[in-house]
């Protein structure tokens, strides 16, 4: 297809059916849907989901297997409590996917995640697996409930697929701590030649000043406040002009170097900056 006729497609209002819905729990869920171009997003990338009668959200890919697309939201307010809370056979809104994702870079990755973070990541884990090399997944959650994949990551651990470190803040499942902690314990090994992370910015700034200690390569997802997911209103402004939506939400470390904002100012919905 021409790349422009393409984006265009992207840029247009899809409706879909949700098709299966996995609920973890009362804050977590993973719908699925059947959509051809989503079906072909870059690990990384994300999606705008338009919730009839309420908003439209910006949620990472974190499913594309079997002819299905899914995307993981934890609930954390009226729109994403009504998308966790979907019925199988409802009609939503899908426009995407947007933004730059990971490039799968090195033989011996490290990814690290916090919290739903990690649905940015999901992808680019199985993108590995696929091409015979074993990520090292160190997952940092405040609770067990929290780490919802943990079934999952266990089994392919225990296949050899993947080496996999959770941590919890309470101590309820795997290393007590954060993630920032575990994955400066194994960057120690210098055994990892790229680094990858998504999640909270103050963890993905510590991860930042890890691997810039090593003289690692790396790539970091950032979250902001995105409107348009197209690089028109400037919500999501990050330093001088960049764009989460359309330059990120995938950065590397080089590009973040020169981001004053990045680890200390975010904005709120309202566009104002707040320290973080």
């Amino acid at each position: 297809m021409n790349p422009e006729i393409q984006k265009i497609d992207n840029f247009r209002m899809r409706a879909i059916t949700v098709l299966d819905v996995k609920r973890y729990d009362e804050r977590f869920s993973t719908i699925y849907f059947r959509d051809k171009i989503v079906y072909k997003s870059v690990p990384g990338q994300y999606v705008m989901i338009w919730i009839p009668g309420c908003d439209e959200i910006p949620l990472s890919v974190s499913h594309a297997e079997d002819g299905l697309c899914g995307v993981t939201v934890k609930n954390v307010g009226e729109a994403t409590s009504k998308l966790c809370n979907v019925s199988v056979g409802e009609k939503l809104g899908v426009r995407g996917p947007f933004g730059n994702g990971f490039k799968c870079m090195g033989k011996r990755p490290l990814i690290v995640a916090g919290g739903i973070g990690v649905a940015g990541l999901r992808l680019l884990l199985y993108k590995f697996i696929r091409k015979s090399i074993t990520p090292t997944l160190v997952l940092g959650t405040r609770t067990s409930e929290e780490n919802i994949f943990h079934e999952e990551f266990s089994k392919n651990s225990f296949k050899g697929l993947l080496k996999y470190y959770p941590v919890t803040e309470d101590g309820s499942l795997g290393e007590r701590g954060l993630a920032s902690e575990v994955a400066e314990k194994l960057l120690s090994s210098n055994e990892f030649d790229h680094v990858y992370a998504c999640g909270a910015e103050k963890m993905l700034y510590e991860v930042f000043n890890l691997v810039s200690d090593k003289g690692l390569s790396a790539q970091f997802s950032l979250e902001r406040y995105i409107k348009c997911a197209v690089g028109v209103c400037g919500q999501c402004v990050i330093g001088d002009g960049l764009l989460v939506c359309k330059d990120g939400p995938v950065f590397t470390k080089s590009v973040l170097k020169r981001v004053k904002d990045f680890g200390k100012f975010s904005r709120k919905a309202s566009g104002k900056r707040f320290q973080i």
